[in-house]
């Protein structure tokens, strides 16, 4: 038998498991589904596979009611079916009202793979989804594929009502507890902090189990885990849940605190890797198209894994009708659309751009319907204009949003050509929204971005003005001004989440000021290791202190201690310090422009496409090698080519 794997309706996969994932989120024992409009996979979808053959058999599983059909004559499930010489239409019709649709065919003349087409009743057809691992009848699609690690606590401290159990960093999977005694109550508060685990229902997770002696709770996300009425007898493990992703990239350099920083990164960013890119392993769980765009940039220097970026895209995507901003955020609508670019240039998956193309084409359209009367984006009832946790002027029309407007037209001229249609209109409404944002918001006397011209506050933040040199709006002289009268201005308000921290540094590291990169690591994410934490904070103040730290929207202990967008450390050494950038789709060609800034060694390595760049460079020596071609690098204003395989040093 040939290899087979499940199929289904394209799309359909990544939107059931980010609907289901959606779903899952609790609060102190309440269920607490998500604020926007999930989607559902299609109930009917039809399979059909064209194909010439020597003489064979078939066999096919479904997941739902389903037939299978060869030239027209129809066959149950599960039962062999000749399929002889010559030519042949093969057709499947699958409906799961409770799941998804899909199908498995075993078989030496047609297995079941992505060659095979699908489609609704009417309409256009598309290649079948499939995914490699699913690749038995008995690993359906609809369990998604996680690996499981079998976990102790590192400490068991007696308390007066309970056992504190410390897992030695933060965590998430399945706790399990084995109890001598199946009559006792045992109440289980997780905690991210000792704080949180010993704070009773103040806790976000916690729930009370009686009348077992063995019990595998649900999966929750933890350091520590306090468990009320428990005596020295209770034993306690967890099965850690990952998605077994490959590092590929790394980084090592003099400063043993940027090593910890990394490290910590990398294990916050591994754990909110999962069906989709997570925002944070304990109080959410969902998938928040901001968020996932700062991951991708991530996910592109340490694991390079093309396929989560998919599955994100389109399960944040769905699928007709829109109803609302992707999360009802307008920011996040224009930054899903700005990452399919950013994700063509790291991966070159062109087929993957063609078919979410047309969703693109819609949430463009869903933008511009939202253009007040000089084309700007405004939030309408049910949109919420985020931005950042920030102190800012919300008025009408806010800049920033046309910072992010302007780049995804940018975004759809240039996706609208790959896909062999016309990109004018998109580079004419780019054209014209730059010298809208320059007459509107460009205060010569602030030297800056206003946030809005309607309220006549003139107020400046960091935000619109960071997009507008990070996406390259910003005029030469503009760049300059906005350094000095905002970056480097204290009397501007300071950034307190990583998320728009990673926005702020990236623009530092494009501008080259490797020093407030390296003094931001010192402050603030290594504030956070000071303070001993095992991975990034949704937002770090330094002002706060003790249990303060850990309050946020109105609750004692609802900030997430665990949160993916902090990890943009990982992307900015890789970036700005190994300097390692496509320049071409997929690492077709590229540019090695290391930097060591106020380090005095480092090494590291960057995935390129199917291959790797290593850097090693100190004070006096850069060493640098690819293993794919079509390298260049680029040092001290010379420029060198960079043979596969082969180690090109330069001594100074």
């Amino acid at each position: 038998m040939k290899h087979s794997y499940w199929i289904w309706y394209y799309g359909d996969y990544e939107i059931y498991h980010l609907s289901k994932l959606h779903m899952r989120r609790e609060q102190r024992g309440a269920f607490m589904p998500s604020m926007w409009h999930l989607y559902s996979p299609y109930p009917s979808v039809f399979f059909e596979k064209k194909l010439v053959c020597e003489a064979g058999t078939l066999t096919a599983y479904a997941m739902g009611e389903a037939h299978i059909a060869i030239d027209g004559k129809r066959y149950p499930m599960g039962t062999p079916v000749a399929v002889s010489a010559g030519e042949h239409t093969v057709t499947a019709a699958v409906s799961n009202l409770n799941g998804l649709p899909a199908l498995f065919v075993e078989s030496d003349v047609c297995p079941s793979d992505g060659t095979w087409r699908c489609r609704l009743a009417r309409g256009e057809s598309l290649p079948a989804g499939c995914e490699p691992c699913f690749d038995t009848p008995d690993k359906t699609p609809d369990v998604f594929p996680f690996a499981y690690e079998r976990k102790l606590p590192v400490s068991a401290e007696a308390r007066e009502a309970g056992v504190l159990y410390d897992f030695g960093a933060e965590t998430f999977g399945y706790l399990n507890l084995s109890a001598a005694n199946p009559d006792a109550t045992l109440g289980v508060y997780y905690g991210e902090s000792v704080e949180e685990a010993l704070g009773g229902e103040d806790a976000i997770l916690f729930e009370a189990v009686c009348g077992q002696s063995e019990y595998r709770l649900r999966q929750r996300a933890f350091r520590y885990v306090y468990v009320e009425g428990a005596d020295p007898t209770l034993n306690v493990t967890m099965d850690y849940e990952f998605l077994p992703l490959i590092r590929r990239g790394s980084f090592r350099c003099d400063n043993e605190l940027f090593n910890r920083i990394y490290d910590v990164c990398a294990h916050t960013f591994h754990l909110n890797c999962r069906e989709g890119f997570f925002d944070g392993i304990k109080r959410d769980r969902w998938v928040w198209s901001g968020d996932a765009y700062q991951s991708a940039r991530i996910n592109s220097y340490l694991f390079a894994d093309p396929a989560i970026v998919r599955r994100t895209a389109i399960g944040l995507g769905g699928k007709d009708p829109i109803l609302h901003h992707i999360n009802t955020i307008a920011d996040y609508t224009t930054l899903w659309i700005i990452g399919l670019y950013e994700h063509y240039m790291t991966y070159g998956d062109e087929e993957f751009l063609r078919l979410i193309y047309p969703t693109a084409v819609k949430y463009m359209d869903f933008c511009r319907a939202r253009l007040n009367e000089n084309g700007f984006l405004i939030g309408l009832d049910g949109d919420w204009i985020f931005v950042d946790w920030s102190e800012m002027d919300k008025t009408g029309a806010v800049c920033a949003e046309q910072m992010l407007l302007a780049q995804a037209y940018k975004t759809m001229a240039a996706l609208s050509r790959l896909v062999g249609k016309d990109g004018a209109e998109y580079d004419g409404l780019y054209r014209e929204m730059i010298g809208k944002i320059n007459a509107f918001y460009w205060n010569e006397e602030k030297g800056a971005f206003i946030d809005s011209y309607q309220s006549g506050k003139n107020h400046v933040t960091r935000h619109a003005n960071i997009f507008a040199v990070m996406y390259d709006i910003a005029t030469p002289v503009q760049r300059e001004s906005i350094l000095t009268n905002v970056l480097k201005n204290d009397a501007i308000t300071k950034i307190t989440t990583p998320y728009f921290e990673g926005y702020e540094l990236d623009v530092w590291g494009k501008v080259g000021e490797l020093g407030e990169i390296e003094a931001m690591l010192d402050s603030y994410w290594g504030g956070m290791l000071r303070l001993g934490a095992t991975s990034i904070w949704e937002e770090y103040d330094p002002t706060l202190s003790g249990v303060e730290h850990y309050a946020m929207y109105g609750g004692k202990f609802e900030k997430s201690l665990c949160h993916a967008w902090g990890a943009s450390p990982i992307y900015l050494f890789g970036r700005y310090y190994l300097g390692v950038a496509p320049t071409s789709p997929a690492y077709a060609t590229f540019d090695v422009e290391p930097h060591l800034g106020g380090l005095r060694e480092m090494e590291g390595t960057v995935p390129t496409g199917n291959g790797e760049v290593r850097v090693k460079m100190d004070a006096h020596r850069l060493s640098v090698r690819a293993t794919t071609p079509g390298g260049t690098l680029r040092f001290r204003n010379r420029t060198y080519p960079l043979p596969p395989n082969e180690d090109v040093v330069i001594e100074y």
